[in-house]
């Protein structure tokens, strides 16, 4: 914990020339604790065989990472395979600092990633060891520059400022498409992988560009104030039953994912389902693939008999 909380408050630090490689240092210094604790915690040994003549030698961060992903004490709703995509990729960016030096360019994706290592961090020694940092922080930080922040999405594209990219920063942005298309393919969210955040300050009433605006006028809690932008079903629920079949583990058949849809009311819950009554059209989300796939084998057999009971019915 303190490792990762030198490593914010290095990143807010507002004048430091070598910010980003000394905060991802820091950040998978952290992680590489935290995974041991766990891998501790389980009754696992954090060290290598001692070799005759050899000092003992702790885990690597991969061999600790698997050490703790596969115990009984990693949270069974953090996917464990996006983070390690995640911390694969901010490892070589690390790799990169402590060995030869990186391109100025990696700054922008290198912010996005680790975001979301942070909350995956929180999320996962918050469930282990019921330790949170954000009790730590002050989240009142100030942000001020001098010039526009880039656009991690319009970097990515190629667009917009900051749109330039050297070769290394080309070929890094390629291997984090790869890796969350093999998520994508296999049902899992990329949220844990990569997110973009932006949090902006601004009265409620101008609520016109906003996606969702949350305020609290009181210190009653229940006298707040929620205002949800519509979102694009073809964006939020892209598929068709037909595009989620293929990528369900196990070779799921039509008539257990029609029996786990009945089973669960899934058609009813709109983060896994949108309707079109006017054209009978049925839409899903990728969330749907990730609630099949997480579902137990038992889970899938109870679901297809009480499925076929009402069937037969």
């Amino acid at each position: 914990m303190s490792a990762m909380l030198g490593a914010i408050e290095i990143y807010n630090k507002p004048r430091f020339a070598y910010r980003d490689e000394v905060f991802v240092i820091l950040l998978i210094n952290a992680w590489e604790l935290a995974l041991k604790a766990i891998t501790s915690k389980s009754g696992q040994s954090v060290y290598y065989k001692k070799r005759r003549g050899e000092p003992y030698r702790t885990i690597s961060l991969r061999d600790a990472f698997w050490r703790a992903a596969n115990s009984k004490h990693w949270p069974p709703d953090v996917e464990f395979r996006a983070v390690e995509a995640n911390l694969d990729l901010l490892s070589t960016y690390r790799d990169s600092a402590i060995h030869f030096y990186n391109d100025p360019a990696f700054s922008t994706i290198v912010y996005a990633l680790a975001q979301t290592s942070i909350l995956n961090f929180r999320d996962v020694v918050t469930k282990v060891f019921g330790k949170d940092i954000a009790d730590e922080v002050s989240w009142s930080i100030l942000p001020l520059g001098t010039d526009n922040p880039i656009d991690p999405i319009e970097f990515m594209k190629g667009k917009g400022e900051g749109a330039h990219r050297s070769r290394a920063a080309q070929e890094f942005l390629a291997v984090l498409k790869e890796k969350a298309n093999a998520l994508s393919s296999d049902g899992i969210e990329t949220s844990r992988l990569i997110t973009i955040f932006s949090v902006t300050l601004q009265s409620t009433k101008k609520v016109t560009n906003a996606d969702v605006v949350a305020g609290i006028t009181r210190d009653d809690l229940t006298d707040a104030l929620i205002v949800s932008k519509s979102v694009d079903p073809n964006v939020s629920h892209p598929y068709r039953q037909k595009d989620v079949l293929p990528k369900l583990i196990n070779n799921t058949p039509a008539f257990t994912f029609q029996a786990i849809v009945f089973a669960y009311n899934l058609r009813d819950q709109a983060r896994y389902c949108w309707k079109d009554n006017a054209v009978s059209l049925v839409r899903w989300s990728p969330e749907v693939i990730t609630f099949v796939n997480n579902l137990t084998e038992q889970e899938r057999q109870d679901a297809v008999a009480k499925y076929s009971a009402r069937y037969r019915q």
